[in-house]
């Protein structure tokens, strides 16, 4: 058991041990003789010789008086670089400290709101949230962050309340909306020690901000990939499929799925039944494919299951794939984009029913 009488010891012990660490390391260290430097003498031009032209603009004032030594008030730490790890980022060449752009991708459905889910996110993996939120503006500010420090090991660990901060975060689209960027502004900031110890202050305010950009910027890589994943374990379901009328009027192969899921599956599924897909359009929702030979009669079961099992005729397709909420038309078009008949199509149907009602591995 520790006597009381030297409970105070070990607290101020590690507090000590803690301003050493934490203090040093941001200074430089070592002599600074070059203070006492003394300028050369100055060059002498012999008489027969041209002097060479002489300009003030970048003299030293070796006789102007320094406020202390000038090195101990310089900070050595490197500054902090912005990691753009999430897909199509990249670093704003006007600012590239504190500002980050994102560009919309086949995995984000709306750009500012993935933004403003990645600040939610970061902030509520520290336990805070926002203390003033305008998404009309594109401005928000997060209530006070807690930053605290470790120190020793074991069963001397300790933890330090250092510092707290709060940051300002600025979300600016461009008109079309598929490009964004964040900017991260770190706004106050104020010392939770018993007595101001600048030593524990070893970041400027910029390179905080930085790293809290960095933050969210892995906290939005780690959204993607958990969606994506997500996904994948949804797209490998069966879906329900049947013939319906699109909403341009066409008889169409309704999908019980929304645009992702089938897009996803009905790819698959040519490819699985032998297409030859020429061009495939995901923005536009259209596939060319072609069918190699004839596969809708009698002939088309001997020679195997290799290719040809759609129920299509032999021939060029434009393949329409049309949005509809949860639920996605597809429709099957010669090259003049006439939609293929309700015959042609009862005999696509059962084949497309089976593959894609079918869970995949």
């Amino acid at each position: 058991m520790i006597n009381k009488s030297c409970q105070w010891i070990i607290p101020s012990v590690l507090a000590i041990l803690l301003a050493a660490c934490a203090g040093k390391p941001n200074k430089a260290d070592g002599s600074f003789a070059y203070e006492q430097a003394q300028p050369n003498q100055t060059l002498k031009i012999p008489a027969d010789k041209l002097a060479p032209a002489v300009t003030s603009q970048f003299e030293i004032d070796h006789q102007r008086n320094l406020n202390g030594k000038t090195g101990e008030a310089v900070e050595i730490f490197p500054p902090r670089l912005i990691a753009p790890i999430v897909t199509a980022s990249h670093i704003d060449d006007a600012d590239p400290r504190t500002t980050i752009w994102f560009e919309q991708s086949e995995q984000i459905d709306n750009l500012e709101n993935a933004i403003w889910n990645a600040i939610s996110g970061y902030l509520d993996k520290q336990g805070i949230s926002f203390a003033k939120q305008d998404k009309t503006e594109g401005v928000a500010e997060s209530e006070w962050l807690i930053v605290s420090r470790e120190s020793g090991w074991g069963f001397w660990k300790n933890t330090f309340d250092i510092e707290k901060q709060k940051y300002r975060f600025w979300v600016k689209m461009k008109p079309h909306g598929r490009s964004g960027s964040l900017t991260v502004e770190l706004i106050a900031r104020e010392s939770l020690l018993d007595q101001e110890e600048t030593q524990f202050f070893m970041l400027d305010d910029v390179s905080l901000a930085t790293d809290t950009l960095n933050s969210i910027a892995g906290h939005f890589e780690y959204r993607l990939r958990l969606d994506a994943e997500n996904r994948r374990t949804q797209y490998v379901k069966g879906v329900e499929v049947s013939i319906e009328q699109a909403p341009n009027g066409d008889p169409a192969i309704l999908v019980n799925a929304g645009y992702e899921h089938a897009w996803i599956r009905t790819i698959e599924a040519l490819d699985f039944f032998g297409l030859l897909m020429t061009d495939v359009n995901k923005i536009q929702g259209r596939v060319h494919a072609k069918v190699r030979r004839d596969n809708s009669g009698f002939w088309s079961g001997l020679f195997g299951k290799d290719e040809g099992l759609l129920g299509l005729e032999k021939g060029d397709y434009v393949i329409e794939l049309i949005k509809d909420g949860d639920k996605t038309y597809v429709v099957f078009n010669d090259l003049t984009l006439t939609s293929i008949s309700q015959t042609q199509l009862e005999k696509v149907l059962p084949n497309l029913q089976q593959r894609l009602g079918e869970d995949l591995e």
